[in-house]
């Protein structure tokens, strides 16, 4: 503990020593008030006394536990009825609305009563709420986080995710999300760029990876969904899909919280939420954050923090209210804004970590400009160039859910201002012109407007069926930035115009039940996806995509299922000057059909949910990135374009474990095996690399063989926690988290520079819970191990050494550390 005392600040250790104090005074109180035995003196009267009221205490829980077990018997049964309930008029790919009761957050029924801590809660209650029957019925794979998985992990933005979902990982470079799926990866980021996960917040589509960057507060649940998930949720949604769901409005009464976190690198982070009912028919709900800390890389060149890299100074309000008349009608408005102004670290990384020269690999910086210091590590660098990351986002959603009787009618609008800048040090030193650059960031602006409507059959029998419609335009104006005397400008050379993106889908799914125990489901959807970019170039794609999915009930505890699915990423267009000869100036859209065989148990005696599934995906027409040295004057000299590569395929083995083992134990844990490989893959040789044996054919790089990036081979994760009873003083939980993630590469090419071994990431996080459960306390240490993960590597020729192959690179968060404290009230 001595280093970690030494690097925490006078408030860190202030607060410490509060908690310290607090736990010693809840203990020298329950120690205070225990019975003195000198009292009692071998009192035969007081004796019988007690015996008489011992005796009428067992008569009492007698009664008591007869009433226990005819309530268990009227809850079990209504648990299965609405179970069956869901489970027959719930159709595939669609999840039960937050107010269902089977679907409230766990952290609403902890192991311990809040009235009463010393009284455990039955395990069937806590897993049936997180695993409900409509759920572990579906055909799908779907990792679902509730708030208290969100709590125990800290997850407050899409970062932490991967380390509770099997064969996900995260990547990032400047402020953009890298996220990779069952072997799909995120290659382009920017205003042209199509996800290849396709994320959606309260039912809205986050169109860009930017965007994916947002922060996450007052979430009921987050749902990942992997595979392709082309019928339901549409375009991009090609490695797989992923819901962030809010808490709404609770029109029951006023509800409000706050937490308040404080941390490494001066991190300071405030959280709250306000319930309100207005009227009998409308609630509103509030909620809001401001969180901020210092950069996690540090910048040499400045005393001080002021130029570290990626710090962070975020805020966020949410705003809902909702109208429900009546029991068949509700509408809901959603407003939000969200702002950010911080230190950036570069558009696709910050650290050029090597280079080949001639066909061999040399590490360090290899076209840094002469007298630039070398970084020292990847949290300890030198630039003398001013980076920024700003963001500014407005979104209004308006929302309406109407049973017309035959079926349930939903039906949202959303219309989002995205405003994004960023700015970095192009020439990765203290090196250089310091106010002066020809090409050092990009600006965009994005208005985006989106609806869908849909029916949802709601009448009781063995079909079921489900329809709609949906549209997307967003409307972006973007250019790159070059510096003249600290001032940023739109360079003469660059494009001018408005970048456009439409979609239009229309989509169905139907459902029958042959038997109690027998599904099968399937759906089409037909979309028509058009681009134009700034120059004028146009161009448009459509199809259709199609599911199918055969459900087995092996008994009361197991189901079982079979399915084939599509997605689709849309092609694109290239402008002219980043064009090689003989490249075409359009693309293709991307196409996955995927297999996949799954089991979902729930296992002795309902403590214990085991889910498995296994798959294969075949991949056509895969795009790539690549990049090309402009010979053109007045130009920033490097420009990438995207074209048709070749294909891939993966295939592997999940499994997700939920196991509470008694009323104290609550283990979690997830296993992956995943091959994937590219096949008939070709992109350009870069200069540099030299002849890579088998993989080098002149101008051409054959990447058949080489695992795409961000996919390991195996990835681990387990979580462990124990309930401790404080009796009178609370509950003390300690929980270990730890992942393991084997050797992968954080580029497509996998050569020396992006590869990165295998490593294991340990968090300890000790909850304390005060009686009521109204006030927590929490204290966590994240990357125990203070291991540095290579996250993302861009391989380019740059222009100041055309004949060097650079590897630039992103790295993952250090080792943190704080305390948080939460009311609720």
């Amino acid at each position: 503990m001595t280093w970690l005392v030494k690097n925490m600040n006078s408030s860190t250790r202030l607060f410490l020593g509060l908690l310290i104090a607090g736990l010693f005074i809840q203990f020298a109180q329950a120690d205070e008030t225990g019975p003195d035995p000198d009292s009692i003196e071998g009192s035969k009267a007081h004796i019988q006394t007690l015996q008489d009221e011992l005796k009428a205490a067992k008569q009492r829980v007698a009664e008591l536990e007869t009433e226990l077990v005819k309530a268990q018997k009227t809850i079990e049964q209504m648990e299965d009825k609405n179970a069956a309930h869901i489970a027959a008029s719930a159709p595939q790919g669609t999840t039960s609305t937050p107010d269902d009761p089977l679907m409230r957050t766990v952290r609403g029924q902890p192991l311990y009563d809040d009235t009463n801590p010393q009284l455990p809660v039955e395990q069937k209650t806590v897993l049936a709420e997180k695993f409900p029957a409509a759920t572990q019925g579906q055909p799908v794979a779907m990792t679902r986080l509730f708030e208290d998985d969100l709590v125990r992990s800290r997850i407050r933005h899409i970062d932490r995710i991967a380390d509770q979902v099997p064969n996900m990982q995260y990547g990032q470079s400047g402020n953009e999300a890298r996220i990779a799926i069952r072997g799909t990866r995120t290659n382009r980021t920017g205003a042209e760029a199509d996800p290849v996960v396709a994320i959606f917040e309260d039912g809205v589509t986050v169109a860009t990876t930017t965007q994916a960057l947002e922060p996450y507060v007052d979430i009921n649940r987050i749902e990942v969904l992997r595979g392709p998930q082309g019928v339901m949720y549409g375009r991009n949604a090609f490695g797989g899909a992923i819901n962030i769901i809010s808490n709404e409005p609770d029109p029951s009464g006023w509800d409000a919280a706050f937490e308040g976190e404080f941390g490494y690198a001066d991190g300071t982070r405030f959280d709250a939420m306000l319930n309100v009912p207005l009227t009998k028919t409308v609630t509103t709900r509030f909620a809001a954050r401001y969180d901020m800390h210092s950069g996690y890389v540090n910048n040499r060149v400045l005393d001080g923090d002021a130029d570290d890299l990626r710090d962070r100074k975020q805020q966020f309000v949410r705003w809902m209210t909702k109208w429900q008349p009546t029991d068949t009608f509700d509408l809901m408005v959603n407003l939000v804004s969200y702002d950010q102004n911080q230190t950036g670290s570069g558009m696709w990384g910050y650290q050029q970590v090597g280079a080949y020269v001639n066909g061999e690999y040399l590490s360090g910086h290899q076209f840094a400009p002469d007298g630039a210091q070398p970084d020292i590590e990847p949290l300890i660098v030198s630039r003398n160039f001013a980076s920024l990351e700003d963001q500014e986002n407005l979104s209004g959603t308006i929302k309406v859910n109407w049973d017309i009787g035959f079926a349930d009618l939903q039906a949202f609008i959303n219309k989002s201002t995205f405003e994004n800048q960023q700015v970095f040090d192009s020439d990765y030193s203290d090196g250089g012109d310091p106010r002066n650059s020809d090409f050092n960031g990009w600006k965009s602006n994005r208005d985006t407007w989106s609806g869908e409507l849909r029916l949802v059959s709601n009448e009781q029998g063995r079909f079921d069926w489900m329809a709609g419609v949906y549209w997307m335009d967003m409307e972006s104006r973007w250019h790159w930035l070059e510096t003249v005397d600290g001032l940023f400008y739109r360079p003469d050379w660059d494009a001018r115009g408005r970048y456009k993106t439409d979609s239009t889908s229309v989509f169905a799914s139907v459902g029958y039940e042959f038997t109690d125990d027998l599904r099968l489901a399937g759906g089409l959807r037909w979309y028509d996806d058009s681009k134009t970019l700034r120059t004028g170039s146009s161009d448009s794609w459509n199809g259709v995509l199609w599911n199918a999915a055969l459900s087995y009930k092996i008994n009361d505890d197991m189901d079982s299922y079979f399915s084939v699915s599509t997605g689709y990423r849309p092609g694109g267009i290239n402008e002219n000057p980043g064009i090689p000869t003989g490249v075409p100036l359009n693309y293709d859209s991307e196409t996955v059909t995927a297999y996949e065989i799954g089991l979902k148990s729930t296992l002795v005696d309902n403590t214990l949910v085991m889910n498995l599934s296994a798959f294969y995906n075949d991949y056509k027409d895969i795009q790539a990135q690549s990049w090309r040295i402009l010979p053109l004057p007045g130009t920033a000299g490097l420009m990438d374009y995207l074209d048709t590569a070749g294909d891939m395929e993966s295939k592997g083995v999940e499994a997700e474990i939920q196991w509470l083992p008694g009323s104290h134990w609550n283990i979690s844990a997830n296993l992956a095996w995943l091959d994937a490989k590219f096949k008939n893959y070709e992109v350009p040789a870069l200069a540099g690399l030299g002849d890579i044996e088998g993989h080098t054919m002149g101008d051409t790089l054959l990447l058949d063989g080489w695992r795409p990036k961000l996919s390991p081979e195996w990835s681990f994760g387990l979580q462990a926690s124990y309930v401790f009873d404080l009796k009178r003083s609370g509950r003390l939980t300690p929980m270990l988290q730890t992942t393991y993630v084997g050797e992968h590469y954080a580029n497509d090419l996998n050569l020396e520079g992006a590869r990165q071994g295998s490593q294991t990431k340990t968090d300890f996080r000790l909850f304390w819970d005060l009686p009521g459960n109204k006030i927590n306390f929490q204290f966590y240490v994240e990357n125990i191990e203070e291991a540095d993960t290579l996250n993302n590597v861009m391989i380019y020729n740059p222009e100041e050494q055309p004949d060097i192959a650079t590897f630039l690179a992103n790295w993952g968060d250090p080792m943190t550390y704080g305390f948080l404290m939460s009311y609720r009230w």
